[in-house]
């Protein structure tokens, strides 16, 4: 016997190519300045998760939808007619939609700002209260808090919960991929990402590769193909999640692989089998 059920309203986002579309993203460099920055000082660093954050935002334009399949409205009351409605208007952003992460931006920030908290000029996703020096900083609907104290940390997240249902993910010890390992009483902090890093050899089948003791092999010169050859889009496509993939990783915690990973990115459009030997 079934004793619920439960249903998810998605639109046909790729039919929608009106509004803006983008999501508020903390860039590394904040992170990374962010993060020693508390370390140094001993300040409480935690992190929240917003769930179902989209479904928060409002909507600015007047947004219509073709009407889910078995959705029909009483036309006669007393004959107990029903019909299919033409359409349905969507009164709030629902995921699926793409001006859904820009109503999310337009609500988070209007919250934040209405608690004394200043958006930065440098970064977007990032907020001050100068006063109470508690620093917000938002990817999408991942939340750091960063706050001399607990009590000032309680303080934006009682706000936050009595705004938005979240999750507390306690104090922080990943993000977006970083790995955290924090020693308060020698105020060290280690990033890593060697779960990412483990998880992209495993999806390119370089696992079982040997380590190399520099970033990149000094005596390897790579060369532009001939102009008759063409990589296959497979290949292209590979070559091309290869490279993104290195960028997350040196961006996140290895600046030091920035000259190879520049250098194989010179051969995004037309890779050969010995352009990925860097």
């Amino acid at each position: 016997m079934l004793e619920g059920i439960r249903l998810s309203l998605w639109p046909r986002g790729i039919a929608n190519n009106r509004g803006l579309t983008f999501a508020p993203v903390a860039k590394f460099t904040t992170i990374r300045i962010l993060l020693p920055l508390s370390c140094e000082n001993d300040w409480e660093v935690e992190s929240m998760d917003v769930k179902t954050a989209f479904l928060n935002g409002t909507l600015e334009e007047r947004i219509y939808m073709e009407v889910p399949e078995g959705i029909a409205i009483l036309v006669k009351k007393n004959a107990n007619t029903y019909q299919p409605p033409m359409a349905c208007q969507l009164i709030k952003a629902i995921y699926g939609l793409k001006q859904s992460p820009r109503a999310w931006y337009g609500r988070i920030p209007t919250f934040l700002q209405a608690h004394h908290l200043t958006r930065s000029d440098y970064d977007p996703s990032l907020f001050i209260n100068y006063k109470k020096q508690v620093i917000p900083l938002l990817y999408v609907d991942d939340l750091l808090l960063a706050a001399p104290t607990k009590e000032l940390i309680g303080w934006i997240r009682n706000k936050l919960h009595n705004e938005f249902e979240l999750t507390d993910l306690g104090p922080l010890r990943n993000l977006l991929g970083l790995e955290i390992e924090r020693n308060r009483g020698e105020r060290t902090l280690h990033l890593s990402q060697s779960q990412y890093v483990q998880k992209i050899l495993c999806i390119h089948r370089l696992e079982r590769c040997n380590p190399s003791p520099t970033p990149a092999d000094p005596h390897i010169r790579l060369e532009r193909p001939s102009p008759e050859f063409e990589a296959t889009a497979e290949a292209r496509r590979q070559y091309q999640s290869a490279v993104g993939s290195l960028m997350y990783a040196m961006l996140g915690s290895g600046p030091d692989i920035s000259y190879a990973v520049s250098k194989v990115s010179q051969f995004n459009c037309n890779p050969t089998q010995h352009t990925g030997r860097l």
